[in-house]
């Protein structure tokens, strides 16, 4: 069945680049800009600086004190807080291409890394300010309300969940010895993130191609089209919804997407933590359920606050 299932996406994949070759290109063409001129400048150089601090075992010296804390009352490791943090700040898929790299060298405990990646791994506050918020939706003034419901929600979640669960996550032991910062360390690293960077680009292309010829399917309604196109990329489909719905309708779509981030950014995730025994299945509906509770948050909001909007 998965076979069938398969070879008809590919068939499928295959008439669209045959008989619609225009809407290829300008779908190809979207996502190529958007990795070339967004990820690329944003990604690369955190990636690099990245693999190595965490190459070099830095993060236990760089988050020591607040390592004290979180460690102490969340249970919470530095390098479970460096991981937590920046998927919180630098976007898909950051935060489990961080925990990935801490699961190899052994500097987490597998089952932290588990429960941490449901929740690290977010889209970027830049991106929702100037993208979002700024660019399509041309209400800036939300940056607030929206931070609340994309971060601070999934943020108390994790954190409380680790509050009760974490006491059973074992230290990993400190190594003797660290690699050298050298010229060989630097250019393996940033082999290690034009490698991933190329992945990811592929990956953004192909969602951009099929988000593209998604939206120009004939008799197909603009709602439907742009739902389709958000599930599968947010950037695509963010400017789809703000042209198919009018404001606040189509600020309260588009968060509960945000918060799941898209298959392309799920594609995105499952490339970068092979060979860990980190999870895609929960990871999937760990964001499922995130984006369920937003939707819920919503709902409430608007019958209680029905002005917050």
């Amino acid at each position: 069945m998965k076979s069938f299932f398969s070879s008809l996406l590919g068939a499928a994949l295959f008439v669209i680049l045959l008989f619609f070759p225009g809407l290829v290109f300008e779908g190809a063409k979207m996502g190529l800009n958007l990795w070339f001129f967004t990820l690329v400048p944003t990604l690369l150089p955190f990636m690099v600086f990245s693999n190595i601090l965490i190459q070099s075992r830095l993060i236990e010296h760089l988050l020591f004190l607040p390592g004290l804390f979180t460690r102490k009352y969340l249970h919470l490791s530095p390098a479970g807080l460096y991981a937590f943090l920046c998927g919180f700040f630098f976007g898909y898929p950051s935060g489990a291409k961080i925990l990935a790299d801490l699961l190899k060298t052994d500097q987490i405990d597998p089952k932290e890394a588990s429960m941490l990646f449901g929740f690290c791994n977010n889209v970027s506050p830049a991106f929702l300010i100037t993208y979002f918020l700024t660019l399509h939706l041309k209400h800036p003034e939300k940056a607030g309300i929206t931070v609340s419901f994309l971060y601070i929600i999934p943020a108390f979640v994790c954190l409380m969940a680790f509050s009760f669960c974490g006491s059973s996550f074992s230290l990993r032991e400190k190594k003797t010895s660290s690699p050298v910062l050298s010229l060989a360390l630097l250019d393996a690293c940033l082999q290690d993130a034009l490698s991933v960077l190329l992945k990811l680009g592929g990956y953004i292309i192909l969602f951009s191609v099929l988000s593209n010829v998604i939206t120009h399917i004939p008799r197909m309604r603009a709602e439907s089209a742009a739902f389709f196109s958000c599930f599968l990329e947010i950037t695509g489909g963010i400017p789809a919804v703000t042209a198919a719905f009018a404001y606040p309708q189509s600020y309260v779509i588009l968060l509960p997407f945000l918060a799941f981030g898209g298959l392309c950014s799920f594609m995105q995730t499952g490339s970068v933590i092979k060979d860990t025994p980190l999870s895609l299945r929960s990871y999937f509906f760990t964001k499922i359920l995130l984006a369920l509770l937003i939707f819920l948050c919503e709902i409430l909001c608007i019958t209680l606050l029905p002005g917050l909007f």
